[in-house]
């Protein structure tokens, strides 16, 4: 009877060690990190996240920015890293302390989840710094449709970074399956499992408090109290009580500041949207013609009114080429800087084309015919030169005809603006 007991009893210790064997090992495989050991909840939810294609033919890879075992603080800046063995659409959720599912991938960063085979991207973001301590999960799937991500999810990522779409991660999860699973397993992968530990948030000493900054977009440098202290999002501990001063300075944007109150032993969040400076200008143009064209770095713009300006708006700034034409006048040209947020004036006065010239006909004898291309035009004064006025420039030709002379011809050339003299002796004719 002792015996039997003995056995039964060496049965149910074999069958323990070899079911946690089993469990250890499915942990190994499936790439989960743990801070700590994780307790039977955490493995059923653990189980519960997982959708795994039993016959893969490709690969989906994530890693942190951490060693193995990665614990973060709320605030705390984190990068998670992937990589997908072909092309595919990739889509990464995280799984919070609390249950809830949000998309870190794709975002509004990174709004096209495409992704190259071999190629290694990654996703920044900050730990919530109201999170629950506990075990935080990410999941990601590669696809060769873009399935998971439908008109839902695309609006809810125009509108937030890294939006929440389910309070009940189980509930999602099966969401999830419904569409995945139906899929060939050719078409479809899931990564391992990240995990990593949020830690408890340790109050600062008595008479400090700490300032999380953060900022929309990323990358901002914070300076606190004029002393600059890095790069947001940011942790700041060990700030004394009191009023401090925030300042945000990003290229690009408009200097963002504000004073904050810190308390003993309590954290203060500062959030800030960064509000882009303008990179547009405009050109307000006076013209003394109408109806004259405006180009603008080769490009027709609008045509100008008589004595009343004409403004093109969003000018890019920077140097332009500003050009205003019109039949019958002289081009106008001008290189001019367009600065953001400023009207750039333009007058621009338009000047007649010269296109005609004129002809001084000398002659040694008067009441000689002159022909202008074959028409006749007037007669000679041997005392004064005979001058055709308003001749088009271009070559012409010049013939003087008197009875008992013999007929001049020349062929000359009328500029525009110029006076073209000839001189004509003409000769009688000997019988």
């Amino acid at each position: 009877m002792l015996r039997s007991i003995l056995f039964q009893k060496r049965g149910k210790i074999f069958a323990c060690i070899f079911i946690a064997l089993i469990v250890f090992l499915w942990l190994g495989i499936s790439g989960i990190n743990f801070a700590q050991s994780p307790s039977p909840e955490e493995v059923e939810k653990m189980k519960s996240i997982q959708i795994i294609n039993p016959h893969p033919v490709f690969s989906l890879r994530l890693w942190l920015d951490k060693e193995r075992g990665a614990t973060y603080a709320p605030g705390e800046r984190i990068k998670i890293f992937f990589q997908a063995s072909q092309d595919s659409f990739v889509t990464l959720y995280n799984y919070d302390t609390e249950g809830r599912v949000k998309i870190i991938f794709p975002n509004q960063y990174s709004p096209h989840n495409f992704v190259r085979a071999g190629e290694v991207n990654s996703v920044e973001g900050l730990i919530d710094p109201n999170t629950r301590a506990g075990i935080e999960y990410v999941q990601g799937f590669a696809t060769t449709r873009p399935i998971l991500i439908t008109d839902r999810e695309k609006n809810l990522i125009s509108k937030e970074f890294m939006p929440e779409v389910s309070k009940d991660y189980k509930n999602y999860t099966n969401t999830i399956k419904g569409i995945i699973v139906s899929l060939p397993p050719t078409a479809w992968v899931s990564s391992n499992l990240l995990s990593y530990t949020v830690r408890p948030i340790t109050p600062p000493p008595t008479y400090y408090g700490r300032i999380i900054v953060t900022s929309q977009p990323q990358g901002a440098k914070a300076y606190l109290d004029n002393v600059y202290k890095g790069l947001t999002p940011l942790n700041l501990d060990r700030v004394t009580s009191g009023q401090h001063h925030i300042k945000l300075v990003m290229a690009g944007y408009r200097d963002w500041s504000n004073y904050v109150s810190v308390s003993p032993s309590r954290t203060t969040t500062v959030s800030a949207d960064l509000i882009p400076l303008p990179v547009y200008g405009s050109i307000s143009i006076y013209c003394n013609q109408g109806d004259a064209k405006i180009y603008l770095d080769g490009s027709y713009q609008k045509r100008t009114y008589a004595n009343q300006s004409v403004e093109l708006k969003n000018v890019k700034q920077g140097y332009h080429e500003l050009m205003i034409t019109k039949e019958g006048y002289q081009d106008w040209s001008s290189t001019i800087l367009v600065k953001a947020g400023q009207a750039y004036m333009v007058s621009a006065y338009l000047v007649p084309e010269i296109s005609y010239g004129s002809i001084a006909v000398y002659c040694n004898v008067s009441g000689a015919k002159i022909f202008l291309n074959g028409t006749y035009k007037t007669t000679t004064l041997s005392s004064q030169p005979k001058i055709l006025e308003e001749i088009k420039e271009g070559k012409y030709e010049i013939t003087l005809i008197k009875d008992g002379y013999r007929t001049w011809v020349e062929d000359i050339w009328v500029y525009a603006g110029a006076t073209t003299s000839i001189y004509v002796e003409m000769k009688k004719i000997e019988y």
